[in-house]
């Protein structure tokens, strides 16, 4: 009996054993594909940490995130909930047949709402900004775009909360703000009247596809020679646009650990259609690609346009006799940055989530672009966040 009970405590030591040492192996492992974060480090150990407490919090964070096998546990429950429960909402996912959502919560009574102090003081920053551009002779654009979880409302069953009273609600506030500021604005919704939103927006990630961004980057144009600039869109047959051949990881079927039953292609374009140039991210020469998409195998995720958010970037094709442009706004414009390669000489963009060198003004004061155009979407319109607060 003794022995008997010397080899199960001996087994458990052994697997105990193996599993913490594939929990310390996965220390490798550095970010988290489907939670689009980065995983806990390893914590390292002083004197301070130790007194603390900080450094056993360290080890707990760390086990959490490198627990051995974890995203195959996680995939295993996210199946049973989909398959075995069949629920409708998982990791504040909603699931139709058509396309993913995000969950919003519990219904609100969003009747009445005012946002119009908010909203005019968004209006007059962007009003600020239209005036220093304006100066030198410049021209601004405000290009408002829907979010995925707006321009596919009518998608959310009807018993979960779609939150469209208080979209709309601040969308009319800023509107109407604009429209008393004299802001040089274009909304993508009121030129998609006649489109199918579904054809333009992705079904697994919060925003537009290509053909979306397509119909922003033409607005642009179209916009910007009705004001006197040598501007003309690509044609959008020229771009030649196509699926990869490997699944789309958007931001909410990457939740879902590549297991939804919605899935889609991202939608790209073809680079030789686009004139030489010379490159600069975050004040680098890079000469990186319009397009960087993964290895084979590898999950294509939206930031293969551009290569993903940054906080500076510049484009120059050497064409003097075109205009320049200065693009100003978060992962939305990233597609449009590309498209407006082939229509400018230089292009610039900068994301103030990720840059801080200068305020927009004072670059506008050292790089004056013939045409800015800050491109936010309806959610963020009345927001002082990041790209929200500009001056």
């Amino acid at each position: 009996m003794k022995l008997v009970k010397r080899g199960f405590v001996l087994t458990l030591a052994v697997l105990a054993a193996v599993f913490l040492l594939v929990t310390l192996r996965d220390r490798r492992q550095k970010i988290s594909v489907y939670e689009n974060r980065t995983l806990a480090a390893h914590p390292a150990f002083s004197v301070q940490s130790l007194w603390d407490g900080s450094y056993f919090d360290g080890w707990d964070e760390y086990f959490a995130d490198h627990v051995a096998w974890r995203d195959d546990l996680l995939r295993d429950y996210l199946w049973l909930q989909l398959y075995g429960k069949r629920q409708v909402i998982i990791n504040d996912v909603v699931i139709t047949d058509l396309t993913l959502l995000p969950n919003l919560g519990c219904h609100r009574d969003d009747s009445g709402l005012d946002f119009s102090v908010p909203a005019k003081a968004a209006a007059d920053r962007l009003g600020n900004i239209q005036q220093a551009v304006e100066t030198y002779g410049g021209r601004f654009l405000f290009l408002g775009i829907d979010e995925q979880r707006t321009a596919l409302a009518d998608a959310y069953p009807a018993y979960v909360y779609s939150r469209a009273e208080y979209y709309t609600a601040v969308e009319r506030a800023f509107r109407a703000a604009a429209a008393e500021r004299g802001l040089s604005v274009l909304f993508l919704r009121d030129l998609i009247q006649d489109a199918d939103p579904a054809s333009l927006y992705s079904k697994v990630d919060h925003h537009y596809n290509l053909r979306g961004a397509y119909l922003a980057y033409a607005a642009i144009c179209k916009w910007s020679a009705d004001h006197g600039l040598a501007v003309t869109a690509i044609p959008e047959k020229a771009l030649g646009i196509h699926p990869t051949e490997g699944m789309f990881y958007g931001s909410y079927s990457r939740k879902l650990y590549d297991l939804s039953p919605v899935q889609e292609q991202l939608l790209v374009f073809d680079e030789t259609v686009f004139p030489p140039y010379e490159r600069w991210d975050n004040g680098e020469h890079t000469d990186a690609p319009l397009l960087e998409l993964p290895s084979e195998g590898e999950p294509v995720q939206y930031h293969a346009y551009m290569g993903g958010d940054k906080g500076e970037t510049v484009i120059r094709t050497n064409r003097p006799e075109l205009p320049n442009v200065l693009i100003v706004g978060d992962s939305f414009t990233n597609p449009v940055e590309a498209l407006c390669t082939a229509s400018f000489n230089e292009l610039r963009s900068l994301d103030f989530r990720h840059y801080d060198a200068m305020t927009l003004t004072e670059y506008l004061a050292e790089y004056p672009a013939d045409l800015v155009v800050v491109i936010r979407d309806n959610l963020n319109y009345i927001g002082t966040e990041a790209n929200g607060n500009l001056r």
